[in-house]
């Protein structure tokens, strides 16, 4: 993760070279894309699936602001003041060993239990703009699942009508209801 300014506007930018490859005339050529790799516990938990795993899950721009957010919640609860905590003071140390499906279900457990883990964080800060990026995270993912059922039929139509609503949200759809989350205004006047 790194961030700079432009223009008096502070840019983050989440860089991942797991797909990267060194040019030169005798390597093979490099991932083409499809393959699914990366960072386990930093991974967006749709990724971690079975069929995340196996490249049957479009990789869409959400997923990166979820790993944004997984990388959040390592830091905040692993490190004080630029240093890691002993082992028996951090959590998670699991999640870089254990396989995709594993971690999925380790992070499912955990959102259900995230507001436990408050006297962990340093920064309430941080905290808070952890908790509200995870409850739209939530509120999307149960507004998607809706909007599929309905659909497929699963639901009955209403009123006889055709559901149009999509259920993907464009990326800056998605995006503002990340900066529109309280912490997010707040944080961001800190950083004017």
């Amino acid at each position: 993760m790194m961030w700079y300014r432009k223009d008096g506007i502070l840019m983050g930018v989440l860089n991942d070279y797991d797909l990267s490859s060194l040019k030169s005339k005798t390597s093979a050529q490099g991932p083409q894309g499809d393959e699914r790799t990366g960072t386990i516990p930093f991974m967006a938990v749709d990724l971690l699936t079975q069929k995340g795993q196996q490249g049957e899950v479009q990789h869409l721009y959400r997923h990166d602001l979820e790993s944004f957010m997984w990388v959040l919640v390592w830091v905040a609860l692993r490190y004080r003041n630029g240093r890691l905590l002993p082992r028996k003071n951090r959590p998670f140390d699991d999640w870089a060993t254990v396989d995709a499906g594993t971690c999925a279900r380790n992070k499912s457990f955990f959102l259900t239990t995230i507001l436990e883990y408050k006297p962990f964080a340093e920064d309430e800060r941080i905290w808070g703009l952890i908790v509200g990026c995870f409850d739209v995270l939530h509120t999307q993912s149960a507004r998607r699942e809706h909007v599929h059922k309905e659909q497929q039929q699963v639901w009955p139509r209403r009123d006889g009508e055709i559901v149009a609503e999509k259920s993907e949200l464009d990326n800056g759809e998605f995006l503002a209801l990340f900066t529109a989350t309280e912490a997010w205004v707040q944080l961001s006047k800190c950083l004017e």
